[in-house]
């Protein structure tokens, strides 16, 4: 199996769970809350913080439903830089999920340590190709996917020379109801990928990462906020 190496930290089997604290959206586009949150989750103990770096204009358009509310917690590129540095400063990793190929670029250039691939993303070949080539270590995660899907994801890693990823096995369904998680899905990933695995909890209930950890996930990513009552489509399930 392929050990991964995200800021010294090593990622594979045998190895202790790497944890990351999936910020999201949960900062609400307010850049002193997204300090709060990596405070918060360095206190915490979790070895990383990740976020979603993107310009609303690049991936949706203007008549889409969705596009209002992007745009109202979307963070800055001057943001992400500032807060890069400040996840530095304090001692944790800052990563993130980009959502279009500027976003992409803009990650590269201020040296992120690894990318994460949303689910929605793991067939958009045109990115999966611009993030293969940096090099990066890089989180995959395969919601909604199938083995052919994941398949084809990694065969741009390997042809680009890019072994540094892990698969992420994700349920997308917010809340994941325990009873949905699939954790046995790990036996099938082994047996295809020689990869770290991962589970990305879109659930609320605590016992599902421990199976998880106990089961060989290499990697656990859970959604944190400060606030559970706090406005948000994510707050309400995630961990405070």
């Amino acid at each position: 199996m392929v050990t991964i190496n995200i800021e010294n930290k090593k990622i594979g089997d045998n190895l202790p769970v790497y944890f990351v604290a999936e910020a999201g959206l949960n900062h609400n586009g307010n850049i002193k809350t997204a300090k709060q949150m990596i405070d918060t989750a360095l206190d915490c103990g979790s070895d990383a913080i990740k976020f979603q770096t993107y310009k609303t204009e690049n991936f949706l358009t203007k008549k889409s439903e969705y596009f209002e509310f992007f745009k109202s917690v979307e963070l800055s590129y001057s943001d992400f830089s500032e807060l890069n540095d400040y996840a530095k400063q304090v001692g944790i990793t800052f990563f993130s999920a980009p959502f279009d190929f500027e976003s992409a670029s803009f990650l590269q250039s201020i040296n992120v340590s690894c990318f994460k691939i949303a689910s929605s993303d793991i067939t958009n070949v045109p990115l999966l190709k611009q993030i293969a080539n940096t090099k990066i270590p890089t989180i995959i995660s395969t919601g909604l996917s199938t083995m052919a899907e994941i398949q084809t994801a990694v065969d741009i890693f390997q042809k680009a020379g890019n072994d540094q990823i892990i698969i992420l096995h994700s349920v997308s369904n917010y809340p994941t109801d325990p009873s949905e998680s699939n954790l046995s899905v790990i036996e099938t990933l082994k047996e295809n990928f020689p990869y770290p695995i991962g589970y990305s909890d879109n659930g609320s209930h605590d016992l599902v990462d421990l199976v998880a950890a106990s089961l060989g996930y290499s990697l656990i990513e859970r959604h944190f906020t400060l606030d559970k009552k706090m406005e948000g489509p994510d707050h309400f399930f995630s961990i405070p």
